[in-house]
């Protein structure tokens, strides 16, 4: 009975891994975004100005 639940216990953490990207630790992960969408984003909100979106964009490419 132990022995399966280690098994169990295995095969879970293997797919939590996989779903995670934890497994593959040189892929990037899905869920961040790079910083230039970052850029973008506060752009959009009007957190920063033309100016400065043009300044990082220029020093992020």
């Amino acid at each position: 009975m132990f022995g399966f639940l280690i098994v169990l216990l295995c095969i879970g953490a293997y797919f939590h891994c996989k779903q995670n990207g934890c497994c593959h630790p040189h892929t990037p992960k899905k869920n961040h975004r790079d910083a230039l969408d970052i850029v973008r984003a506060r752009y959009a909100r009007g957190e920063i100005s033309s100016e400065e979106f043009n300044e990082r964009k220029k020093t992020l490419e």
